[in-house]
């Protein structure tokens, strides 16, 4: 399927709206049709960073739940959500109460595009 995303790519002054392909959900995930959505400071910081490229920028919104992979259980089809931040929840970060700082927040956040 076909959708528009924030895309960061290497060397790029400012993340680029393009049309990538989204595969179907796979287990664990779900497919939400986005209602609002944002691009913060966290974004725009992963954006400045070294590392790997192209990367899909955005970890914020609101939607509604349209299709739901295998092994999904607390979710179904038509829940409305709101889509955030992903973190561990045992490194000392979010021990802390600092889910933000997580030591796996980019890779939990920011998904590399194949």
């Amino acid at each position: 399927m076909k959708i528009r995303a924030a895309i960061s790519e290497t060397g790029a002054k400012v993340p680029v709206i393009e049309t990538v392909d989204l595969e179907e959900p796979r287990s664990g995930e779900m497919l939400v049709r986005v209602v609002a959505a944002g691009i913060c400071h966290t974004d725009l910081h992963a954006h400045a960073r070294p590392g790997p490229k192209p990367i899909v920028l955005g970890h914020e919104g609101a939607g509604v739940v349209e299709r739901i992979g295998p092994d999904v259980v607390d979710f179904a089809e038509g829940d409305h959500v709101v889509l955030s931040l992903s973190y561990c929840g045992v490194c000392p970060s979010c021990r802390r109460n600092a889910p933000t700082y997580c030591y796996d927040v980019m890779p939990r956040n920011l998904a590399p595009c194949d």
